[in-house]
């Protein structure tokens, strides 16, 4: 009886906690077929595109119970504007189907680059420190080399602690979870 007592609240807890943690700011966890699309559209109108796979589930928080089928295709597109990079992220499962989609915006990071030293058609270009964020509901940063040819580097996401950090020690231990990528061209 204790025991159930006990566990009551903290099952309350964790249900009443659910929604909160579901989506954050009202965007939802998964984008429908038409958001998805269209920011599939976009990013195939970018001039510089990069895919690469993911052989784990990477979460991406998708809708509860969907994983999709693996390994997961991610997709990153995006322009230059003098230093500063837009453009748009789209996660799809092997079959396809959208895992999550979101806005990405990040910059060229060393001092003397700009958008006339970083062109997709020089074909010369170097890999150039840069840093990019994308707009997940648990936004994901990316630091590290992006050329023409290849972005790659070191990935961060902050997972936000849940309302059960404070009822049960040691589950703020992991607050990032991170790792390195790379991504080539994309072939279409």
């Amino acid at each position: 009886m204790k025991r159930l007592a006990l566990s009551l609240p903290i099952m309350c807890i964790t249900l009443a906690a659910q929604p909160v943690m579901a989506g954050e700011a009202g965007r939802p966890l998964q984008p429908t077929t038409q958001q998805a699309q269209q920011m599939l559209d976009r990013l195939a109108q970018e001039p510089l595109k990069y895919e690469g796979d993911s052989a784990t589930a990477p979460g991406f928080r998708q809708a509860p119970g969907y994983t999709g089928r693996q390994p997961t295709r991610i997709l990153v597109g995006y322009h230059i504007e003098g230093n500063r990079l837009q453009g748009e992220f789209v996660a799809l499962d092997a079959d396809n189907r959208p895992l999550q989609a979101a806005p990405l915006t990040g910059a060229l990071t060393a001092q003397d680059v700009t958008q006339a030293h970083y062109q997709p058609a020089s074909g010369s270009s170097g890999p150039v420190p840069c840093t990019i964020d994308i707009a997940l509901p648990k936004p994901l940063h990316l630091d590290g080399q992006c050329a023409p040819a290849m972005i790659s580097g070191a990935y961060a996401e902050k997972v936000n602690p849940s309302p059960l950090v404070f009822i049960l020690p040691g589950l703020a231990a992991s607050e990032a979870r991170s790792g390195q990528y790379m991504m080539q061209p994309w072939r279409g």
